[in-house]
């Protein structure tokens, strides 16, 4: 994923929450013996590939509206997991969450149940350029000649919600291609975490819950743009500019 986005002359590609700058990958976190890293973990990692490569996901500017995700839940949660647990220990944020899933991530456990984790897919817009920003870098370039942008970007971080207490949302972002994974503290009860997960999808219209009863999935390109789901992390890189 990295590899594609540097192919478009890019330098970075995401926001480090510890040192608050712009990075050009994210840090390598080695903990886990080789045999888990390049057997259990990198399996994993191939198949993430292979479902963003064959949902078509993986090029440099997607411009249909819609997508078709065939899909084995247990693996694409699996795999989910261990990059949001990843990112979690390089920047501090949320790394207990993960613990009681290591089993599940390696394979040696159950599915985790709705109301653990619960997952939903989203498909972002596109932006519309005018031309004044067709005529400048890094928008032409991206664009690839059209006149529509929604780029290869990737985005491992966290959402909040003001008015529920009881989860943490967890956001991988791989081009236009959200998951979301509410994942829900220890003790919370069934119902609570079902009602939850309807308001948050009734407040991300456009976005799915996934199940593992399910494999295949058509989304729809909701509201959101590419750029709306990256305003959070521009306005902290203003922040941090103003302050240093």
């Amino acid at each position: 994923m990295y590899a594609l986005q540097k192919q478009a002359g890019g330098s970075f590609i995401g926001w480090n929450e510890v040192i608050e700058k712009m990075v050009g990958g994210e840090a390598k976190v080695k903990d886990v013996c080789a045999d888990c890293n390049n057997r259990v973990l990198g399996e994993l990692d191939a198949y993430g590939k292979n479902l963003l490569s064959e949902s078509g996901i993986l090029v440099h500017n997607y411009l249909k509206r819609t997508v078709t995700l065939q899909y084995d839940y247990a693996l694409l949660l699996r795999w989910l997991l261990k990059i949001s647990f990843n990112s979690s220990r390089t920047d501090g944020a949320h790394s207990h969450l993960f613990e009681e899933h290591i089993a599940f991530i390696l394979g040696a456990a159950e599915v985790p149940s709705r109301y653990r984790v619960a997952t939903a897919a989203y498909l972002a817009s596109s932006v519309a350029l005018d031309q004044s920003q067709l005529n400048v870098e890094p928008f032409r370039t991206a664009a690839r000649g059209s006149s529509t942008l929604n780029p290869f970007l990737v985005r491992i971080c966290y959402g909040f919600d003001p008015r529920c207490d009881f989860y943490t949302l967890r956001i991988n972002i791989f081009g236009p291609l959200v998951f979301y994974m509410l994942i829900f503290n220890e003790g919370t009860l069934p119902g609570h975490a079902a009602s939850a997960v309807r308001r948050f999808l009734k407040l991300t219209p456009g976005a799915v819950e996934m199940a593992p009863t399910t494999r295949l999935m058509q989304l729809q390109a909701g509201a959101k743009t590419w750029l709306d789901l990256y305003a959070n992390q521009v306005q902290r890189v203003h922040s941090i500019a103003r302050r240093g």
